[in-house]
């Protein structure tokens, strides 16, 4: 039986993002970027192991509608496997200037070679330039 090529989503394999920080770069100027520091965890309730391959962000500047799409292998330099029960925690960040939104998804594999992806829950990127914030998410 040929495996199918579209990624399934695996039910029990969910994203959570667990806090996000913003701050302002370090470059001079009045436009200077803001930083969106994310921490998130994958964990994997399903009944088969996976190995997560790459992931695929797309940011949405809200003032304007521009999006940028970042694509690539891996996930922090690193291929993820995850038996049933088990999860991955991470941390990264984006650059914005403007509100923006990020959403994305993951892919990978199950055991027997299945396609599968996993969502990254949406959240927006937008603080005061002033200074810090955190801001722990449910």
């Amino acid at each position: 039986m040929k495996k199918p090529s579209i990624p399934l989503a695996l039910p029990g394999l969910e994203v959570k993002i667990e806090r996000l920080r913003f701050r302002v770069t370090s470059e001079e100027g009045t436009d200077r970027p803001l930083v969106c520091q994310y921490y998130l965890s994958i964990s994997n309730g399903s009944d088969r192991t996976v190995r997560l391959r790459g992931r695929k962000w797309v940011l949405t500047e809200q003032t304007t509608g521009e999006r940028v799409v970042i694509e690539g292998e891996g996930i922090v330099g690193s291929f993820p496997e995850l038996r049933p029960g088990e999860k991955f925690r991470y941390s990264s960040y984006h650059l914005y200037r403007q509100p923006t939104v990020a959403e994305g998804a993951y892919f990978g594999e199950d055991k027997d070679g299945t396609p599968i992806v996993v969502g990254i829950p949406r959240f927006r990127m937008a603080a005061a330039p002033e200074g810090e914030a955190d801001r722990a998410l449910p």
